[in-house]
């Protein structure tokens, strides 16, 4: 069984020879061939190598294609300023946006005037970097899943407005963040178009501000999954238009999605990526036919010796024992984690017997 064999039967929740492995993880794989993360913005190459060398290091089941975040790749492309750093992502300057004109400002400004209006990014770079790094990737390796994030629409306009007036408004002016999340949905699934038409074997939408750590289940109900279940669902559609019907669509939200995990199910979706702070066993007791990826603790992946983490693989693959499981962290693997921690995450799921 190959490892894009082993990946897709655990998202279908069938028999796999032994627990895949993928971890989260894009940009701190740069430390590992001894460059620090400014090194590969735009960089195709050094992306390339840097995933490529990890993935040889380490043997995992599957690859993230990405480096600086979906959320700052879409939010520069549109014309926020990248803020580098060399050892954390960069992050993007907040765009002034306070009301319904600046907002339409923006989306006029990233359209093709010349043809109908069509999606024309100010910034197109990255996005031409990532959608390159895709087929690089695939390209170099058929038989491994090549994995890709998108932003979720609740996130994206935290990002592009900040998180503050993001969350000021879900309680005073709803109907101005309902408004963005319409307005960027469509820059949105044009990215995840292009990634799937690029080759990507799945796509993860990312959406960490619906986290109930955050909001309330309510407001989750209200914001959140609404916009993403139509997101999963369009991009199903247009995968199947590009005749990839094969071609899997997930979630991730970071910290406590304890009680909304009822409703995540209900999305349609193939995988849900879940972070650390929601034991495993309790989830699949609410998720009984999802595919769940985690979920060891990004800080104890980078903190921790190697010897110690075995035990806490060996207790994750010990509560699912196996079905619709993919070993993972439980979210992205920070810059500075050490590439033995990682080694032996494999290790672990190859030395469990199912």
């Amino acid at each position: 069984m190959n490892a894009l064999e082993r990946v897709f039967n655990a998202f279908e929740l069938k028999k796999v020879d032994r627990v895949p492995v993928i971890p989260q993880l894009t940009y701190a794989a740069a430390l590992w061939i001894n460059w620090n993360l400014n090194d590969c913005i735009d960089n195709v190459e050094r992306q390339f190598d840097a995933l490529i060398n990890a993935y040889k290091d380490c043997k995992h089941d599957g690859i993230y294609a990405g480096w600086e975040g979906s959320f700052n790749l879409i939010a520069h492309a549109m014309g926020a300023e990248f803020k580098l750093s060399t050892d954390n992502p960069p992050s993007v300057g907040i765009l002034p946006i306070s009301n319904s004109e600046d907002l339409m400002a923006l989306i006029n400004k990233n359209r093709n005037k010349n043809k109908n209006g069509d999606i024309h990014f100010v910034n197109t770079e990255g996005i031409k970097t990532n959608i390159e790094l895709i087929k690089k990737l695939k390209s170099a390796l058929d038989d491994v899943p090549i994995l890709s994030y998108l932003p979720g629409p609740f996130t994206y306009v935290g990002v592009v407005i900040g998180v503050n007036k993001l969350l000021i408004n879900v309680l005073r002016d709803p109907e101005f963040i309902k408004e963005a999340m319409e307005k960027f949905y469509e820059f949105i699934l044009y990215v995840g178009v292009e990634k799937i038409r690029a080759g990507a074997d799945c796509i993860t939408i990312a959406d960490p501000s619906s986290s109930s750590t955050i909001i309330s289940p309510k407001n989750f109900e209200n914001f959140g999954y609404p916009f993403l279940k139509r997101l999963i669902s369009d991009l199903k559609g247009e995968s199947k238009k590009l005749g990839k019907k094969e071609v899997k669509f997930g979630v991730h939200i970071c910290g406590n999605t304890k009680p909304i995990l009822d409703l995540i199910e209900k999305m349609n979706l193939d995988f849900f990526e879940l972070d650390s702070l929601v034991p495993i066993s309790e989830a699949r007791e609410i998720m009984k036919n999802t595919c769940i990826i985690g979920n060891i603790s990004p800080a104890d992946l980078m903190q921790k010796h190697s010897s110690v983490l075995m035990d806490s693989y060996k207790e994750c693959l010990n509560e699912l024992k196996g079905r619709g499981h993919i070993l993972s962290s439980g979210c992205e693997i920070a810059y500075g984690t050490p590439l033995e921690n990682i080694k032996k995450m494999v290790l672990a799921s190859n030395n469990y017997k199912i």
